[in-house]
């Protein structure tokens, strides 16, 4: 089995969050693998050629509360956690960039059965797009 030295756990809300952080725990206590946990906001600025304060409002709601969530799932884990809150609208890109900063070597997301999720699935879209090992997680919807 592959030891893995830095996982980033991309997380979309709370719930996933919970569970795929109990996944990376694990990870973290068998291998010594470092944690860290992101969200990815879109950045909202690069579409807009004008002032639009409306906008500019919801982008900032958008990153207030991504990282009231990310800082309310560190305050839950068991492990020192690291936290990256990515603003973007070139997801794959910037996320791409980095796992090469920060030297991840494994990028955790979850994926939830829904109804076209074969053909709008975040998530297994970037396994196609980044260099390193990606690790989906289903998440059983209650």
């Amino acid at each position: 089995m592959h030891m893995y030295r830095h996982a980033l756990l991309l997380v979309q809300n709370e719930t996933d969050g919970r569970i795929m952080l109990h996944h990376a725990e694990r990870l973290a206590k068998e291998m010594g693998t470092r944690i860290t946990v992101g969200h990815i906001s879109s950045d909202y600025r690069e579409l807009n050629y004008g002032s639009d304060a409306p906008e500019k409002d919801r982008q900032s709601n958008e990153v207030i509360e991504a990282k009231a969530m990310l800082s309310s799932l560190v305050e839950s884990a068991d492990i020192d956690v690291t936290v990256k809150s990515i603003v973007t609208i070139h997801r794959f890109k910037d996320v791409e960039a980095l796992v090469e900063t920060e030297g991840i070597d494994l990028v955790m997301l979850g994926h939830k059965n829904r109804l076209f999720g074969v053909y709008s699935s975040f998530s297994f879209e970037f396994i196609n797009h980044l260099s390193v090992d990606v690790l989906i997680k289903h998440i059983s919807t209650p």
